[in-house]
């Protein structure tokens, strides 16, 4: 993982830092670097990270039709910031 999104996930202290709205310039000018798959990933996580909360039987109680556009809503958020 690159190590400016690297430090800036080991710092976050609160779920809304992780909001697209809220991410530091850094973060995102290094998101503009990657490519699309890479970006997909990190967004993926992201949400994730903000939203699933796991069960004792499972890591990822999200289904895939929630994740998918959680994800699709956070790529067009970054898309208002990376335009802004």
């Amino acid at each position: 993982m690159n190590l400016i999104i690297e430090n800036f996930l080991a710092n976050v202290n609160s779920l809304h830092q992780l909001q697209a709205k809220n991410l530091p310039d850094e973060v995102l000018e290094e998101m503009m670097k990657m490519e699309a798959n890479e970006l997909y990933k990190l967004c993926t996580q992201f949400i994730v990270l903000q939203h699933n909360v796991p069960s004792e039987d499972k890591m990822i109680t999200m289904d895939e039709d929630e994740l998918l556009t959680l994800v699709d809503e956070y790529a067009k958020d970054l898309l208002k910031r990376f335009r802004g």
